[in-house]
């Protein structure tokens, strides 16, 4: 794992946690000049680090890595957390766990569903799509279509083509069978839940949410896929978050 901060670390904080098979730098490296008066820590997980060519092995690793580290630098505070996809579930991880305080959370298209029987099939499905964008071959439309989005490309575009096929078993074991914390229900402070319309999974994943934070605000994107605003639209995301960073608690 890796940390790369950028700005004045007097300011108010934010880390981005980006998601499965892709990279901070793909995912958020376009948001950096709307957040030049925030200190924004990018935290690369283990196995997608260009830095560090590793696995991804134990995902209570990787959550107890960050806290060491915002504990360490921040004395275990940060103003804000946004996390995408995979990022936005450990997000979830991290303020059930409390052992970092966070004033605002962001969640972007976070996984926390239980796909029971089938999370073996996305799991191979994520392992085949990947193998078949690394090699230049198309992933079928209409499977792309019903995952991602329709006519989202964006997750191809931000894809790390460098993860493993352990990587990918190690996360999807994680995120395709979450299981919430009952301790997530004392997290009190202001969470904004982001989903495109074209989102299937994360709808769910907002439906479970609300159960445990029931002061969550939710935007759902018009004909928007998996990490297809934030991709498309680095200014109009920015400053989505920005808004909400900046309301007064």
């Amino acid at each position: 794992m890796n940390f790369t901060s950028y700005g004045k670390k007097s300011n108010k904080s934010v880390l981005f946690i980006h998601g499965l098979a892709s990279t901070a730098d793909l995912c958020f490296k376009q948001l950096l000049p709307y957040f030049a008066d925030y200190y924004v820590i990018f935290c690369e997980l283990d196995g997608h680090c260009e830095s560090k060519l590793n696995n991804l092995v134990s995902m209570k690793k990787t959550i107890e890595d960050i806290e060491d580290y915002i504990g360490k630098e921040l004395y275990g505070e940060l103003y804000g957390i946004c996390g995408f996809s995979m990022g936005g579930t450990i997000a979830v991880d991290l303020i059930s766990r409390a052992n970092i305080t966070v004033q605002k959370i962001i969640l972007d298209a976070p996984i926390t569903v239980d796909l029971g029987f089938m999370a073996q099939p996305y799991t191979l499905a994520f392992i085949i799509g990947t193998n078949m964008i690394k090699k230049g071959k198309s992933i079928p439309k209409i499977l792309l279509d019903k995952v991602m989005g329709k006519d989202n490309t964006s997750i191809i575009e931000m894809m790390y083509p460098k993860i493993s096929e352990t990587t990918i078993k190690n996360a999807c074991k994680y995120i395709y069978n979450y299981k919430f914390a009952e301790s997530l229900k004392n997290y009190q402070n202001p969470v904004l839940f982001i989903r495109g319309s074209e989102e299937p999974i994360p709808e769910k994943s907002e439906k479970n949410l609300k159960k445990y934070l029931p002061q969550i605000k939710v935007e759902v994107l018009k004909n928007m896929g998996h990490g297809q605003f934030l991709h498309e639209h680095p200014d109009l995301y920015a400053k989505k978050i920005k808004d909400f960073m900046e309301i007064e608690i």
